[in-house]
């Protein structure tokens, strides 16, 4: 294993978002093994490196679900944003049936200013299909949104779509499985823009040519590392593309089934520190007891 690439929520974060003392010293155990690291999210550069930041980790970063990928000195390698007229079409296509949206580019989260009403609201007409609802997931999701880095209020779509940005991603978040159901078969056919599922309350818009996938395999190339030498570590259907390239390909124990049954192994859950036990296991000469000792 010569380069190892992490998703970060439900894999290198706990359930606290946090990532743990015993996989941030497996990560530095393996970079001075010689082991690069890439961390690879549906979250911004931007917030990518505050948090790898707050941890101490140098590491290459592929964000946007693989519409940019950087290196660890901060050189940008690979580029592929949404043209705006697909962000206006979208948005008005969101707006007018009520989705809540979140538009990112590398720097910054654009949300409606009316974020926590909009998922209130869409949280209690779910609730009448669907009783098991826990209106703490409300609550969780609001905190998770406002703590990312970069995150600019909007009042009006105009803002978003009147700007010269650089588009990478937009998600959509609700509740509602019909609603969810409708937004993902509507634009699972766009011919220009791709849909990833990252949790089972989302989906999110990137280009046809932006996967985690295609920026791993473009970073392994830029790195001189053949994709046999390459580990890929994930929890969630948007890490399928990276699966599909990887040499070594590895489920989180907190992953789905149909996640799990593609990969070549399964580590511990994100809470019990999956990303050490698949590094330790995969690097020659280490063992687990390394990160305890």
């Amino acid at each position: 294993m010569k380069l190892f690439a992490t998703d970060l929520d439900g894999t290198l974060l706990n359930s606290k978002h946090e990532i743990s003392k015993e996989n941030i010293n497996a990560l530095k155990i393996a970079q001075e093994n010689g082991v690069e690291i890439v961390i690879a999210t549906g979250r911004t550069y931007a917030d990518a490196k505050a948090i790898c930041r707050q941890a101490n980790i140098c590491a290459h970063i592929i964000s946007n679900n693989g519409s940019l990928a950087h290196s660890k000195n901060g050189e940008k390698l690979k580029v592929d944003t949404i043209d705006k007229k697909y962000v206006t079409e979208t948005l008005g296509w969101f707006n007018d049936n009520r989705y809540f949206y979140e538009v990112s580019t590398a720097k910054n989260i654009f949300l409606p200013s009316n974020t926590k009403e909009i998922l209130e609201n869409d949280f209690y007409k779910a609730k009448t299909k669907n009783l098991s609802l826990s209106k703490y997931t409300v609550d969780e999701i609001v905190s998770l949104l406002f703590s990312q880095e970069g995150v600019i209020l909007v009042d009006d779509i105009n803002d978003i779509v009147n700007a010269d940005l650089d588009y990478c991603s937009i998600s959509a978040i609700s509740f509602d499985e019909d609603k969810l159901s409708k937004g993902r078969e509507l634009f699972g056919n766009h011919e220009s823009l791709s849909l990833v599922v990252s949790h089972e309350l989302n989906f999110e818009l990137v280009n046809t040519n932006a996967s985690k996938g295609n920026s791993l395999e473009h970073l392994a190339n830029h790195l001189n590392i053949p994709l046999k030498d390459v580990a890929a570590i994930g929890d969630n259907y948007n890490d399928v593309s990276m699966f599909k390239r990887a040499g070594i390909s590895i489920a989180m124990g907190n992953a789905k089934e149909d996640i799990k049954k593609i990969c070549s192994y399964v580590s511990s859950s994100n809470d019990l520190h999956g990303v050490a036990h698949a590094i330790y296991k995969f690097m020659n000469n280490l063992k687990v007891e390394s990160s305890t000792a």
